[in-house]
């Protein structure tokens, strides 16, 4: 071992006559290791919230939307079928999305609805997966939905009239809505809602185009975890989608799953090339850009806060230094004596100041790694109502352990340049004057 190592070890652990600073240093361990917890275990949260959050947008949303520059694809099959041999697509699915008014009673809200095929939905969409009651083929021909049969039966046994469920059911087509609209509405499967298109209809004698009204009966509910999905989202057949908004058998967009959903560029480039001019691409960063942003600046202002425990942490380690110092002031003299030069005398205090910054760094890696472990998962009982999970999601990044290990270091290297110049630049004739 170099001299400067064990000066630099005896100067840290041998304090029998400077008790006081034994209590610094255990101050700036215990700031650094905090400072490392906090900013590992916060950020793994936040990590945790941010891929949950981003699992819910991806399955209610295709990945890649492709529309046309006239506004709607009138030759959706044709293109669909150009583009489907693609390997890295999981699925392609026609969609028609409109926004419309959901009435029931008194009631209305806007929404969002989608006509879907249902054939073909299942690839691009979570939907199916999704569904808590019902089903997307209770949506295709509610007619045949147990649930349905069911209480229109029970409708016929308690009016003691038969066909009086088949009357008050009809051919209505199904609809599909998510939990938040089926819990404010008080919703069940086999109730029945309208669906208000305000741009739909014919113009009237002023110009004006006139609402169109479909009555839907409820055929399936769904549940993403997002609110607004489950709140303002609803889906039906393309069909029903086609002959509601009168779109003369054009759809609004193509929807394509991928396999991998970072791998963007490559997907875009291959429907462009395989669809030609007038066809245009987003993908869900585009269509989620605010929202991704939000939950990106949120994470980096965390950082940032818990990062200035640190700081002030790595201020405690340049106050160890500069008390330590000024403790050994007839020691570095001696030292300087002997043939000690500036350099040498600085690196026994930077190393000092290098030892509490790894010991600190390490304690504090070990206590964030434990309590993010310790948080996953944990039931958020009453609070689920408020932020939508049932379970805290915590995702313990590499990056995140990488980061908040390298910041530490560096801060705890740049508090004992000070310090080591302080010592390095102290003459043995002012040292020991006094002595």
């Amino acid at each position: 071992m170099k001299a400067e190592l064990f000066i630099g070890l005896r100067y840290l652990w041998n304090t029998r006559r400077t008790r006081f600073l034994s209590v610094i240093t255990l101050i700036s361990v215990l700031g650094i290791a905090i400072g490392v917890a906090a900013i590992i275990s916060v950020q793994s949260i936040m990590d945790g919230l941010q891929n949950k959050m981003k699992a819910a947008v991806l399955g209610a949303k295709t990945h890649i939307r492709i529309e046309h520059e006239a506004g709607t694809v009138s030759d959706y099959e044709n293109a669909i079928a150009k583009i489907s041999d693609n390997t890295e697509f999981y699925g392609v699915t026609p969609i028609i999305s409109r926004d419309v008014i959901v009435s029931f009673g008194s009631e209305l809200t806007g929404a969002v609805v989608n006509g879907i095929d249902i054939a073909s939905a299942g690839s691009a969409l979570k939907l199916p997966e999704q569904i808590t009651k019902g089903s997307l083929k209770c949506v295709e021909n509610p007619a045949d939905c147990p649930e349905i049969v069911e209480k229109r039966e029970a409708l016929d046994n308690f009016l003691r009239k038969p066909g009086a469920g088949e009357k008050r059911y009809g051919d209505m087509p199904g609809i599909a809505i998510g939990s938040e609209m089926a819990k404010y509405y008080a919703l069940d499967i086999g109730d029945k809602i309208k669906i208000i298109s305000p741009t739909g209809g014919k113009l009237n004698s002023l110009g004006l185009p006139t609402p169109l009204v479909k009555t839907f009966i409820v055929s399936a509910v769904f549940f993403t975890t997002y609110y607004e999905y489950d709140f303002s989202y609803a889906y039906i057949t393309l069909d029903a989608a086609k002959e509601f908004f009168s779109t003369g058998g054009a759809v609004d967009h193509i929807g394509v799953r991928l396999k991998d959903v970072y791998a963007i560029e490559p997907a875009e480039n291959f429907i462009r090339s395989k669809l030609g001019d007038g066809f245009k691409t987003k993908n869900w960063r585009d269509m989620n850009k605010p929202l991704f942003s939000a939950l990106e600046m949120e994470k980096v202002l965390w950082f940032l806060i818990l990062g200035f425990i640190a700081l002030v942490a790595s201020f405690n380690v340049i106050s160890a230094l500069v008390m330590l110092v000024i403790g050994k002031k007839s020691e570095i003299a001696v030292l300087r004596a002997m043939g000690f030069t500036s350099r040498s005398v600085m690196k026994i205090f930077m190393f000092d100041g290098l030892t509490i910054g790894m010991i600190g760094t390490t304690l504090g890696t070990i206590l964030g790694v434990a309590a993010s472990c310790l948080l996953n998962g944990l039931p958020l009982g009453d609070a689920q109502d408020v932020y939508y999970i049932e379970t805290l999601p915590v995702d313990l990044a590499p990056s995140t352990l990488v980061i908040a290990i390298a910041g530490s270091l560096l801060l705890s290297l740049a508090a004992t340049i000070y310090p080591g110049l302080r010592a390095a630049n102290l003459k043995p004739v002012d040292a020991l004057r006094h002595e």
